[in-house]
């Protein structure tokens, strides 16, 4: 078994100096340091209780940083993140082919809906690693394709597992855009469009009106966020379900300057007016679900 964690920088490390001169200066309140060392020490004592355990059960692993993205050095059948659904989402960048992947949450104080395990359940992750009998399920992923008129060239996303956003590139400002789906074509303004995956369906779309979908779901689905309705021909396409395969989701930008994010901060790309967003299938990846 070739074991890699993908671990994370935590909030104080990044940003523990600033706050702590913040509050020695009386600026924030000295909660806001107590929370962010107490997330630290709990990622570092999970982290370390980690190693230990597969240490134990004679299990090798590498080790790198979601924090400085590059391509890993070989294949490995497991992949352990220890963060919060943000370090598993960035790890699972790194699968364009598919593979097995675990989260671990590391604090109390993480966010982890997609992780199968925290500090508690370390020891019972490790033996189900040695003993072959990790749970896990098919989840399913989309990417995206966007032709940039300007270089005349077309460029491919990595797999997300979570969602798309697309949106003008100042939040403040109407998006602007063209969208066919199927055989349905409108122009619209809007404040953007969410584009997710059946995993993502219980994040950003769904507080936007989306669908929660079942987790293994093959399906996607689109959700136009604060439409315009009052004229350009009386839009009527807000969101729905659709399968790239069959169905041709299509969005082209008719802003300035605006963006499409990939699950969340982990990644964006700029785009100009004409540019033109496809989306398309992925390499599904195997989550391991709750031990429990």
């Amino acid at each position: 078994m070739v074991v890699l964690i993908v671990t994370k920088t935590t909030n104080y490390e990044l940003h523990g100096a600033l706050i702590e001169s913040k509050v020695n200066h009386g600026l924030v309140p000295r909660d806001s340091l107590t929370r962010l060392k107490k997330a630290h020490a709990e990622h570092y004592e999970t982290l370390g209780r980690l190693r230990t355990a597969l240490a134990a059960a004679g299990i090798t692993w590498d080790e790198v940083s979601r924090d400085f993205p590059r391509p890993w050095s070989k294949s490995y059948d497991l992949v352990i993140t220890v963060g919060g659904d943000g370090t598993l989402l960035a790890a699972s960048h790194q699968l364009a082919q598919g593979g097995l992947i675990a989260g671990v949450r590391s604090s109390s104080l993480s966010v982890g809906f997609l992780c199968c395990a925290g500090t508690a359940e370390i020891e019972a992750l490790v033996a189900a690693i040695a003993n072959g009998t990790l749970r896990s399920s098919v989840v399913h992923r989309l990417k995206a394709s966007v032709k940039r008129v300007d270089v005349g060239d077309e460029i491919e996303t990595t797999p997300v597992l979570n969602d798309f956003l697309y949106a003008n590139a100042n939040p403040a400002a109407t998006t602007r855009y063209r969208m066919i789906v199927g055989d349905r074509e409108e122009v619209h303004r809007s404040s953007g469009i969410w584009v997710a995956t059946a995993t993502g369906s219980t994040a950003a779309i769904l507080a936007a009106g989306g669908e929660r979908r079942p987790p293994e779901d093959p399906l996607f689905q689109f959700r136009v966020r604060e439409l315009y309705k009052f004229d350009l021909g009386a839009p009527v396409i807000e969101g729905g379900l659709f399968d790239p395969a069959t169905t041709e989701l299509e969005i082209e930008n008719r802003c300035p300057a605006a963006i499409l994010a990939t699950d969340g901060q982990h990644g964006v790309i700029d785009l100009v007016y004409g540019d033109r967003i496809r989306f398309k299938p992925a390499a599904p990846i195997n989550l391991v679900r709750a031990l429990v």
